[in-house]
Protein backbone atom coordinates (compact mmCIF):
# COMPACT_ATOMS: atom_id res chain seq x y z
CA UNK A 1 0.00 0.00 0.00
CA UNK A 2 1.46 3.45 -1.08
CA UNK A 3 1.75 5.99 1.68
CA UNK A 4 -0.83 8.36 -0.10
CA UNK A 5 -3.37 5.88 0.10
CA UNK A 6 -2.39 4.75 4.03
CA UNK A 7 -2.93 7.71 4.66
CA UNK A 8 -6.56 7.75 3.37
CA UNK A 9 -7.50 4.77 4.88
CA UNK A 10 -5.91 6.38 8.99
CA UNK A 11 -7.95 9.20 7.98
CA UNK A 12 -11.18 7.57 6.85
CA UNK A 13 -10.65 5.28 10.21
CA UNK A 14 -10.70 8.37 12.50
CA UNK A 15 -13.56 9.88 10.97
CA UNK A 16 -15.93 6.72 11.67
CA UNK A 17 -14.61 6.32 15.15
CA UNK A 18 -14.29 9.91 15.99
CA UNK A 19 -17.05 11.72 14.34
CA UNK A 20 -16.68 15.90 14.28
CA UNK A 21 -18.08 18.81 12.87
CA UNK A 22 -17.31 20.36 9.44
CA UNK A 23 -14.69 23.07 8.90
CA UNK A 24 -16.80 25.54 7.56
CA UNK A 25 -20.75 24.86 7.96
CA UNK A 26 -20.31 23.01 11.44
CA UNK A 27 -22.63 20.59 10.76
CA UNK A 28 -21.24 16.71 12.02
CA UNK A 29 -19.17 15.61 9.30
CA UNK A 30 -20.50 12.64 6.92
CA UNK A 31 -18.65 9.55 6.36
CA UNK A 32 -17.56 10.60 3.21
CA UNK A 33 -15.59 14.54 3.76
CA UNK A 34 -12.08 16.14 2.77
CA UNK A 35 -10.09 17.00 5.39
CA UNK A 36 -12.45 17.29 8.22
CA UNK A 37 -14.71 19.28 5.31
CA UNK A 38 -17.96 18.09 4.42
CA UNK A 39 -18.21 17.27 0.27
CA UNK A 40 -20.67 20.11 0.07
CA UNK A 41 -18.78 23.04 1.18
CA UNK A 42 -15.36 21.62 -0.62
CA UNK A 43 -17.16 21.50 -3.83
CA UNK A 44 -18.52 25.41 -3.13
CA UNK A 45 -15.15 26.68 -2.12
CA UNK A 46 -14.10 29.53 -4.13
CA UNK A 47 -11.39 28.85 -6.36
CA UNK A 48 -10.62 31.86 -8.25
CA UNK A 49 -6.99 31.65 -10.03
CA UNK A 50 -5.03 33.90 -11.48
CA UNK A 51 -1.25 34.62 -12.96
CA UNK A 52 0.74 37.88 -12.53
CA UNK A 53 3.73 39.08 -14.30
CA UNK A 54 6.40 41.74 -13.57
CA UNK A 55 9.43 42.77 -13.28
CA UNK A 56 12.31 42.22 -10.34
CA UNK A 57 13.37 38.95 -9.03
CA UNK A 58 10.24 37.15 -9.56
CA UNK A 59 9.24 36.55 -13.31
CA UNK A 60 5.36 35.82 -11.98
CA UNK A 61 3.40 35.12 -9.14
CA UNK A 62 0.29 32.39 -9.72
CA UNK A 63 -2.59 31.79 -7.02
CA UNK A 64 -5.58 29.38 -6.97
CA UNK A 65 -7.42 31.91 -4.77
CA UNK A 66 -7.85 34.96 -2.62
CA UNK A 67 -7.41 35.12 0.87
CA UNK A 68 -10.68 35.34 2.14
CA UNK A 69 -14.13 33.11 3.31
CA UNK A 70 -13.94 29.72 3.28
CA UNK A 71 -10.73 29.21 1.76
CA UNK A 72 -9.29 31.60 4.57
CA UNK A 73 -10.52 29.76 7.10
CA UNK A 74 -8.95 26.16 5.82
CA UNK A 75 -5.47 27.83 5.52
CA UNK A 76 -5.56 29.17 9.06
CA UNK A 77 -6.94 25.55 10.33
CA UNK A 78 -3.66 24.05 8.54
CA UNK A 79 -1.68 26.81 10.05
CA UNK A 80 -2.58 27.54 13.31
CA UNK A 81 -4.85 24.63 14.33
CA UNK A 82 -2.34 21.38 13.33
CA UNK A 83 -4.84 20.34 10.48
CA UNK A 84 -1.41 19.10 8.57
CA UNK A 85 -3.71 16.79 6.48
CA UNK A 86 -5.30 20.10 4.71
CA UNK A 87 -1.71 20.92 3.31
CA UNK A 88 -2.09 17.87 0.71
CA UNK A 89 -5.84 18.18 -0.35
CA UNK A 90 -5.05 22.02 -0.83
CA UNK A 91 -1.91 21.62 -2.45
CA UNK A 92 -3.82 19.50 -5.12
CA UNK A 93 -6.59 21.95 -5.45
CA UNK A 94 -3.55 24.43 -6.78
CA UNK A 95 -1.97 22.08 -8.88
CA UNK A 96 -4.42 21.32 -10.65
CA UNK A 97 -5.21 25.48 -11.28
CA UNK A 98 -1.74 25.90 -12.34
CA UNK A 99 -1.41 28.09 -15.69
CA UNK A 100 -0.44 26.70 -18.60
CA UNK A 101 2.70 28.80 -18.79
CA UNK A 102 3.69 27.00 -15.95
CA UNK A 103 2.70 23.56 -16.94
CA UNK A 104 4.04 23.51 -20.49
CA UNK A 105 5.29 27.01 -21.23
CA UNK A 106 8.07 29.20 -21.01
CA UNK A 107 7.49 29.20 -17.51
CA UNK A 108 7.46 25.81 -16.99
CA UNK A 109 10.49 25.16 -13.93
CA UNK A 110 12.61 22.70 -13.31
CA UNK A 111 12.51 22.25 -9.41
CA UNK A 112 10.08 22.94 -6.58
CA UNK A 113 10.78 24.59 -3.88
CA UNK A 114 8.74 25.41 -0.25
CA UNK A 115 9.40 28.81 1.59
CA UNK A 116 11.25 27.64 4.70
CA UNK A 117 9.94 28.48 8.33
CA UNK A 118 12.52 29.69 10.77
CA UNK A 119 13.46 26.52 12.96
CA UNK A 120 11.89 27.73 15.84
CA UNK A 121 8.49 28.50 14.49
CA UNK A 122 9.02 25.20 12.18
CA UNK A 123 9.57 23.02 16.00
CA UNK A 124 6.28 25.06 17.77
CA UNK A 125 4.21 24.09 14.65
CA UNK A 126 5.85 20.90 13.72
CA UNK A 127 5.52 20.81 10.05
CA UNK A 128 6.07 23.32 7.54
CA UNK A 129 2.52 24.43 5.17
CA UNK A 130 4.51 24.84 2.55
CA UNK A 131 6.16 22.10 2.15
CA UNK A 132 3.10 20.31 2.74
CA UNK A 133 1.59 22.40 -0.55
CA UNK A 134 4.60 22.10 -2.68
CA UNK A 135 4.48 17.97 -2.91
CA UNK A 136 1.62 17.64 -5.08
CA UNK A 137 2.71 20.62 -7.21
CA UNK A 138 6.14 18.72 -7.49
CA UNK A 139 3.71 15.89 -8.94
CA UNK A 140 1.52 17.42 -10.83
CA UNK A 141 4.71 19.38 -12.88
CA UNK A 142 7.12 15.50 -12.63
CA UNK A 143 9.85 17.84 -11.19
CA UNK A 144 12.31 17.68 -8.00
CA UNK A 145 11.05 18.68 -4.46
CA UNK A 146 14.09 20.54 -2.86
CA UNK A 147 12.49 20.94 0.35
CA UNK A 148 15.68 21.84 2.15
CA UNK A 149 17.39 23.45 -0.43
CA UNK A 150 16.15 27.19 1.00
CA UNK A 151 16.49 28.24 5.24
CA UNK A 152 15.15 30.94 6.95
CA UNK A 153 18.15 30.95 9.29
CA UNK A 154 17.28 34.12 11.08
CA UNK A 155 13.02 34.90 12.39
CA UNK A 156 13.59 38.99 11.59
CA UNK A 157 10.25 41.09 12.95
CA UNK A 158 7.20 39.70 12.93
CA UNK A 159 5.29 40.80 9.21
CA UNK A 160 1.27 41.55 10.52
CA UNK A 161 1.00 45.17 9.76
CA UNK A 162 4.08 46.07 8.02
CA UNK A 163 3.84 47.33 4.76
CA UNK A 164 6.26 46.15 1.72
CA UNK A 165 9.09 48.51 2.49
CA UNK A 166 8.94 47.53 5.86
CA UNK A 167 8.60 44.01 5.30
CA UNK A 168 11.38 43.72 2.82
CA UNK A 169 13.92 45.80 5.00
CA UNK A 170 12.53 43.16 7.96
CA UNK A 171 13.61 40.23 5.76
CA UNK A 172 16.98 41.64 4.40
CA UNK A 173 19.36 38.89 4.92
CA UNK A 174 16.90 36.11 6.54
CA UNK A 175 17.14 33.37 3.55
CA UNK A 176 19.96 31.96 2.42
CA UNK A 177 20.54 28.54 0.44
CA UNK A 178 22.23 25.68 1.99
CA UNK A 179 24.37 24.84 -0.93
CA UNK A 180 25.10 26.77 -4.67
CA UNK A 181 24.35 24.81 -7.50
CA UNK A 182 25.90 25.94 -11.14
CA UNK A 183 22.28 25.86 -12.66
CA UNK A 184 19.27 25.51 -10.69
CA UNK A 185 17.41 26.46 -14.34
CA UNK A 186 13.75 27.95 -13.04
CA UNK A 187 12.55 27.57 -9.52
CA UNK A 188 8.73 27.24 -8.28
CA UNK A 189 8.60 29.30 -4.36
CA UNK A 190 5.91 27.69 -2.77
CA UNK A 191 3.64 29.11 -0.48
CA UNK A 192 0.62 29.66 1.40
CA UNK A 193 -0.41 32.86 1.49
CA UNK A 194 1.29 36.62 -0.34
CA UNK A 195 0.33 40.03 0.75
CA UNK A 196 2.79 42.57 -0.45
CA UNK A 197 4.72 39.65 -1.62
CA UNK A 198 7.90 40.58 0.16
CA UNK A 199 8.46 37.40 1.02
CA UNK A 200 8.52 35.53 -1.72
CA UNK A 201 10.90 38.23 -3.38
CA UNK A 202 13.06 37.84 -0.37
CA UNK A 203 13.65 33.98 -1.25
CA UNK A 204 13.39 34.47 -4.87
CA UNK A 205 16.82 37.00 -4.47
CA UNK A 206 17.97 34.16 -2.29
CA UNK A 207 17.61 31.75 -5.06
CA UNK A 208 18.90 33.76 -7.82
CA UNK A 209 22.55 34.29 -5.67
CA UNK A 210 22.61 30.18 -5.54
CA UNK A 211 22.12 29.70 -8.68
CA UNK A 212 18.68 29.49 -10.13
CA UNK A 213 18.48 31.06 -13.84
CA UNK A 214 14.56 32.38 -13.08
CA UNK A 215 12.19 32.09 -10.24
CA UNK A 216 8.17 31.77 -10.49
CA UNK A 217 6.01 31.41 -7.51
CA UNK A 218 2.84 29.89 -6.26
CA UNK A 219 0.86 30.13 -3.21
CA UNK A 220 -2.78 28.54 -2.55
CA UNK A 221 -3.92 32.33 -1.63
CA UNK A 222 -3.52 36.32 -2.69
CA UNK A 223 -4.85 38.74 -0.16
CA UNK A 224 -6.61 41.88 -1.52
CA UNK A 225 -4.09 43.89 -1.73
CA UNK A 226 -2.66 42.00 -4.89
CA UNK A 227 -6.29 42.53 -6.57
Amino acid sequence: MSARAARRLIETLVVALFPADCLLCGRPLPFRQRGSVCLDCWDRLPWSPGLRLGPGPLRAVTWAADYDGPVRRLIQALKFESVDYLGGLLGEEAAARLPSPLVSGPLRPDLVVPVPLHWWRASRRGYNQALLLARPLARRLRVPLAARLLVRHRAGRRQLGLGRGDRLRSLQGCYRMRRRGRDLGTVLLVDDVTTTGATLEACARALLRGGASAVVACVLARTPRLR
